[in-house]
């Protein structure tokens, strides 16, 4: 736990009574609330998760980490799948365009646009749902099964699916996008 050390002011992660800044020993009754500022305060730097730490409450913190997951779990089996596509010579520019599909809509989810979260609830449920068919399909065909791509096709579902559950009903995800929309300018 980051909490204040009594004798040196200091922001540190205390693991037992003694302070792994200064080496002085305090008990956790003496610690104080960690300010998360450290030397910002004195040399003038941005502190960048300030307003993160006094202006958002835990909800909205929590919905910004599950938010962030989100938005890179969306594009990155499509970039994985592109990469390799690319790098044996042979793109699939259906694959290329869903990445940059995917990477288009991890933006405006991020920057918190109400119609991408439904957009990104819907498309992550329908790769999902698909993808678990495509495995369905795989396994049930006649030609020798390919272990890695069964499973690429069930880890990716699985993931889609779980972005789509949040997206659709977790408050915090919630919370932090409508958060993040009134902090963030029109473009």
């Amino acid at each position: 736990m980051i909490q204040k050390c009594p004798h040196c002011k200091t922001d540190v992660i205390f693991s037992r009574n003694i302070c792994p800044a200064c080496g002085h020993p305090s008990r956790d009754e003496e610690r104080g609330e960690a300010t998360y500022l450290g030397e910002a305060k004195t040399d003038g730097r941005p502190v960048y998760n300030q307003v993160m730490e006094t202006q958002m409450t835990a909800r909205q913190r929590n919905g910004r980490i599950v938010t962030g997951l989100i938005c890179g779990a969306i594009p990155a089996p499509l970039l994985a799948y592109s990469a390799v596509s690319l790098f044996w010579l042979r793109p699939d520019w259906l694959v290329l365009l869903g990445t940059m599909y995917a990477a288009w809509l991890a933006y405006h989810l991020w920057y918190g646009r109400p119609w991408a979260r439904w957009l990104g609830a819907g498309s992550t449920l329908l790769a999902g749902c698909a993808g678990l068919f495509e495995a369905v399909v795989v396994l049930r065909s006649e030609v020798a099964m390919n272990a890695v791509q069964i499973m690429a096709y069930v880890v990716f579902s699985l993931v889609y699916l779980w972005c789509a559950g949040q997206l659709a009903r977790s408050p915090d995800v919630k919370e932090f996008l409508v958060y993040q929309f009134k902090h963030t300018p029109d473009f």
